[in-house]
């Protein structure tokens, strides 16, 4: 009787551990555009990967204020640049990755006037 009962553990255990490889775990992240997403879209500059890939990514969420509209931030290898426009002077060349953190997580790293969020991108090492 105690085999039955471990039988189906074991499935299930083998089976959870199959799943959680490095492909898998990757493209199932959808705060991350990889280098191979990044590749693979054609785009000139990080404004038009971000635009093909997760446009969402762009648009203006979050709280707003009467005396400012509030944008995603876009921070380079930890440096803020400002708007989402300052991805258009990236050249996808340079680019290893892009991450986006929703407004809850970028107020939390960078303080309150990140409520749209913020998109990091981090370059190749040279």
């Amino acid at each position: 009787m105690k085999s039955l009962v471990l039988i189906p553990v074991i499935v299930l255990a083998a089976a959870c551990a199959s799943g959680s490889g490095g492909n898998a775990a990757r493209s199932s992240d959808r705060s991350l555009l990889t280098p191979e997403e990044i590749a693979n879209a054609g785009s000139r500059d990080a404004y038009t990967a971000v635009q093909t890939l997760r446009p969402h990514w762009l648009s203006n969420r979050g709280p707003s204020s009467i005396r400012q509209n509030v944008v995603v931030k876009v921070y380079l290898d930890g440096s803020m640049l400002g708007g989402p426009e300052y991805l258009r002077q990236i050249t996808i060349s340079s680019v290893n990755s892009i991450r986006y953190m929703d407004g809850l997580e970028a107020t939390q790293r960078y303080g309150l006037d990140h409520g749209a969020g913020a998109i990091l991108v981090f370059t190749r090492e040279q």
